[in-house]
């Protein structure tokens, strides 16, 4: 016969420290937000209808070759020349948004940077 019943229950639970990742996840996003700000995420479209335009191209393209110049002011005249020389056909039929224009002139103007 058993008189009584002990029972002694114990668990033994290690917390893990959940908010070092998220903080960390956290200041990835914040970086990444801060080199990609959302208005110059745009999404390219694969609808012909709306292909960037020759105008568009060229006001894109002069706007960011004139925004290289202030940063780079030695480089005026090779970034002026890079503009009259740039094919604008080729460009608006290869750019799905203006920011695969700045893209495109960023890498094609790294050399003068070097």
């Amino acid at each position: 016969m058993v008189n009584s019943v002990s029972s002694v229950s114990t668990s033994s639970v290690q917390s893990t420290n959940t908010n070092a990742v998220s903080e960390e996840e956290q200041n990835k996003k914040t970086e990444e937000e801060k080199l990609f700000p959302e208005q110059d995420k745009q999404k390219p479209v694969n609808n012909p209808s709306s292909t960037i335009t020759e105008d568009t191209a060229k006001t894109e393209a002069q706007s960011y070759i004139n925004t290289l110049k202030a940063q780079y002011p030695q480089l005026a005249a090779k970034l002026d020349s890079y503009y009259s020389n740039l094919d604008f056909e080729t460009l608006c039929a290869e750019a799905a948004s203006t920011t695969d224009i700045r893209a495109y002139i960023y890498s094609e103007t790294q050399g003068f940077l070097r």
